[in-house]
């Protein structure tokens, strides 16, 4: 059975991010060249420019598909729950273990990334974003549920990134530097400090 053109570029688009995503988690991106990664893929370098104009393009790309990867799993995660509280609890014990897996994602929220490029931040800003508005639209749920006080509707975008903030700052702390053992536990417990403080209102 022949591929047509569009699922062959689709193969040969999903070779390069799955190549340039090992090499880029062995190497990095400044020590990655395309040879490199047409080398894994098994192609010539050639054919790899014809689908990227560069390794960076590949980067952002491969950047992208993980964060794509934490929402898709935190999403499926989160629609298993029904209340506020443990779509909440799910978001950030699920969000966090899923970076932390994300081995380029992750180097790059802990400020490990090769060096700072402006495509990165951009993707990084709307990653914030789109955490910021999940978060958000759980709060909003417990409000209607009336699991967490009404007038918190008129602040949930500050709720949401104050919340966002305190987990990725503190867990990805204890996660790197090891401050604590069992740093998964300690998670849970800042979760539920957040909650109870979210209910206690």
């Amino acid at each position: 059975m022949y591929l047509s053109r569009q699922s062959k570029e689709e193969q040969i688009r999903e070779e390069a991010l799955l190549a340039a995503q090992k090499l880029f988690q062995q190497f990095g991106l400044h020590k990655t060249t395309m040879e490199d990664i047409a080398k894994v893929m098994g192609k010539g370098k050639s054919t790899l420019y014809y689908y990227y104009k560069s390794k960076e393009e590949i980067f952002n790309d491969v950047v992208m598909r993980e964060i794509d990867e934490v929402f898709n799993k935190t999403r499926s995660e989160i629609e298993k729950v029904t209340s506020a509280e443990e779509k909440l609890k799910t978001y950030f014990s699920v969000s966090i273990r899923t970076i932390k897996r994300k081995v380029i994602l992750y180097k790059i929220i802990q400020g490990e990334v090769f060096e700072k490029l402006s495509p990165v931040d951009l993707l990084i800003k709307k990653f914030n974003m789109r955490e910021i508005q999940s978060v958000k639209e759980i709060l909003l749920l417990g409000i209607k549920n009336k699991e967490f006080p009404a007038f918190f509707e008129v602040d949930s975008d500050l709720l949401a990134y104050s919340a966002v903030s305190a987990i990725r700052s503190l867990t990805i702390d204890l996660a790197i530097e090891d401050k604590f053992p069992n740093w998964d536990e300690r998670l849970n417990i800042l979760i539920n400090l957040i909650i109870s403080g979210l209910k206690n209102n």
